[in-house]
Formats: C-alpha cells, structure tokens, sequence
C-alpha cells in the first residue's frame, strides 16, 4: 500500500487558516467601527471617493480595504461602486460579538503569551468596547432573559437598578417595553457612560432613566435616594469575583438585601465549563464560548460554575425563584443562565 503524503502547500493552506479568520474577524470590527457598515446600508452602494469623503478617509487605503472584503464575499463591486453583499448585510445582526470581542478584547488576546510569564500582572482591556458589545449581545439574550425573568416577579417591575448597565441599552429597551418603569443605571466605564448618556438623549427618556458612572460596590456602598423593585446584574459577579474574591461577592449581595429586604435580583452569569469536552465541541462552544473563557483567564474576572453559584446563593439564604437559559433559537448551549432570587424569609 502506497501512503499519500500531503503536499506542502496543502499543509500551509490549512494551517494558516487561523491566519485568515483573524485577520477577517479584526476588518468586520473596522468595518462596524468606521461606519462604513451603516453607510453602505443607508446608501445602498457607493464610489470609493463617496465613501472617503463621507467618512474622512483615506481613499488610496479604503479602495484596499473594500477590495480585502470584496475577496472575503462581504461586499460586492460594480461599476466602480461597492455594497454589501448578502453576506455581509448578515452580519449587521452580530456587530454586538465583534464590538465586544474584538474591539473590547483584541488588546487582551495579543497580550496572552506576556501575561503568562509569572508576575506578569493582567492583560488590558478595552471596557467602554466590552461594555457596548456585550449590550449588542444582550439583545438577543440577556435581554429576552431577564425579561422572562421579571415576568415572575409578583406585583409587576416599576423601578429597576440596572448595576453595570454598560451603554444604557437594557434601560432603553426595558423603558420602552414597560411605559411604567423608571430606572437607574450604574456603568463603571466613564466610556460606557458616556455612551448610555448619548442613548437615553437619542430616545428622550431622561425623565424616566438617571445614570451614575461608578462602580457597582461603591454606589451601593454611598447614599441614593432609591427604592428598586429589583435589581440587574448582568454579567457582574464574576467581575467582582476576579477582583475582591468571594467575600467581595458575599458582602455585595448581603449590603443589597440588607439594604432591600424585599427585593428581587435577577443574576446573570456564564456557566463555566471549559472542561467539558463534550460541551466545547457544540460549534457555538467553540466559535464564542472557548474564545470568552480564554480572555477572563488573564483579565481578573473569574468565572464559575452553575454549581457554584447554586451552592453560594444557598449559603446567603437567597431563594431561586426562577432559574433560566437563554433561548435554544439563540444559543443552545444553555451557558449563560439566568436566576431570579428574593431573600428567604
């Protein structure tokens, strides 16, 4: 029997694929954050010099880069104009993933092989990115969740304390949702910030929704005047779970139900299970979740397992009113879970 070794160039081809898929991930983020996307939607197709006069930039190097992504199939040239291909007009739908991943952590990722040199302290970020993406995510998940979420709490949700509430789309989308709530939303991120500003500007909703850049311990630890129905905390434990460890964690839950006896806290948190193979082998394991677990290893964030955080609540007598994952049409891995908790009596 003759054995077929593969050419060279057969093996460089698929082991630079990695090559290719990184540097495309990185032009789709360019693509959002130039406003070239939203430009070419608008207008349905333009010249390179339209383009370029439209955005302020530089033509020479726009005419490469539109040519890059006519390659890749995202847009189409004709005639000397360029629009978005079906391709690319999809990914208009998953901005929210490029903007956190890639413009939040590419400057993380590229800093991985020094963070692992022991004492090499933690890789940067770009937080008002993540903040924003993670928003662009919510829509399709957190969102939808903690909407169901609140749909169980009895005597209905009026007003709502959004802790890190990142560029103020869950307060917008849940204002408009609900005429009746009034909401406070607390982003630690001055960036973040001063997007959920420009947000809640853009919808006139300044009268319904008040925004504090801080630190979710330190607001709760200063003094407002607010009573909450319930609370949000997407995405917020592990933050301080990486940064003050689980006493961190205990003192935050335990200062808000001390403060609020009665109120309902919804949690959202990712299951933490980079060690099931079966798990990471689901294609949306490996294509988001694999690349989300990596980045929290070298950013002081510590993500857990659902067992532990069944087991924690339990410790601090909060009940589980509800527990829920994100919709299978969306994401079925069921990792991202969602809790309702009340303080037992």
């Amino acid at each position: 029997m003759v054995m077929v070794v593969p050419k060279l160039e057969d093996r460089l081809i698929e082991s630079t694929q990695p090559i290719r898929y990184f540097t495309l991930a990185v032009s789709i983020y360019h693509l959002f954050d130039t406003g070239l996307f939203d430009v070419l939607v608008e207008t349905g197709s333009a010249s390179v010099g339209e383009l370029a006069n439209r955005l302020e930039l530089d033509e020479e190097k726009l005419e490469g880069f539109l040519k890059y992504a006519k390659n890749e199939q995202i847009v189409i040239e004709e005639n000397g104009r360029f629009r978005l291909s079906p391709k690319g007009a999809e990914l208009g739908d998953f901005r929210g993933w490029y903007t956190m991943m890639i413009g939040g952590y590419a400057e993380t990722f590229l800093q991985v092989g020094d963070k692992l040199k022991a004492n090499s302290g933690w890789a940067s970020r770009d937080s008002m990115k993540v903040g924003v993406g993670s928003c662009g995510i919510s829509h399709y998940d957190a969102i939808p969740l903690t909407q169901s979420l609140m749909s169980r709490i009895p005597g209905g949700c009026h007003r709502l304390l959004d802790l890190g509430c990142g560029n103020g789309l869950y307060l917008v989308e849940f204002c408009k949702l609900y005429p009746d709530i009034q909401a406070w939303g607390v982003e630690p991120s001055e960036g973040g910030y001063a997007e959920a500003v420009k947000l809640v500007e853009e919808y006139g909703l300044q009268n319904r929704i008040r925004l504090t850049c801080s630190p979710a311990i330190e607001f709760f630890e200063g003094d407002f005047d607010y009573e909450p129905d319930f609370i949000v905390l997407g995405f917020v434990l592990h933050e301080i779970l990486g940064q003050d460890g689980e006493e961190g964690v205990i003192r935050f839950l335990t200062q808000i139900t001390d403060r609020f006896p009665e109120i309902h806290i919804i949690i959202i948190e990712v299951d933490n299970r980079i060690d099931d193979p079966d798990m990471m082998n689901h294609g949306l394991a490996k294509a988001y979740y694999n690349p989300y677990y990596l980045l929290h290893y070298f950013t002081r964030q510590r993500l857990e397992t659902e067992k532990y955080w069944d087991n924690l609540f339990a410790r601090l007598n909060l009940t589980v009113k509800a527990k829920e994952t994100v919709n299978h049409h969306v994401d079925s891995t069921d990792l991202t879970i969602g809790y309702l908790l009340q303080r037992g009596k």
